[in-house]
């Protein structure tokens, strides 16, 4: 099964794993299931931490390659079926960085692992 993370999914995975559910843990460690980190989670990480918002212990570029590799994730760039989707998402969440990361999940046909209650309300399977 192929698992769209949420950002902070993934960034509770590399610093603080103590912060994901059980399931999310679970899914996570099997080694059966493609984790897929999207790039809009590399842009929202960048604009976070230039804003000062989001401390990281090295710049963007390497801290994210170097997780997303020892953590074996696949790399799933924005693409413009999923940034045409948000166009008709209903405004139950007003974050675009989220709203762009359910709308790919909604494209891929695959689940999103987040603790945001608020994709609950779309067309979207969420794990957490």
């Amino acid at each position: 099964m192929k698992i769209l993370l949420d950002t902070h999914a993934a960034l509770f995975l590399w610093a603080a794993p103590e912060r994901l559910s059980p399931i999310a843990r679970s899914l996570l460690g099997r080694m059966e299931h493609t984790c897929l980190f999207s790039q809009v989670s590399t842009w929202e990480i960048c604009l976070k931490y230039q804003a000062g918002k989001l401390p990281l212990p090295e710049p963007p570029a390497v801290y994210l390659r170097k997780r997303i590799r020892q953590s074996d994730l696949a790399y799933e760039p924005i693409s413009d079926e999923a940034l045409f989707r948000t166009v008709d998402l209903p405004p139950h969440h007003h974050d675009p960085f989220d709203r762009l990361l359910i709308a790919t999940a909604q494209t891929l046909k695959v689940p999103i692992l987040s603790a945001d209650e608020a994709f609950r309300r779309y067309a979207v399977e969420v794990l957490w």
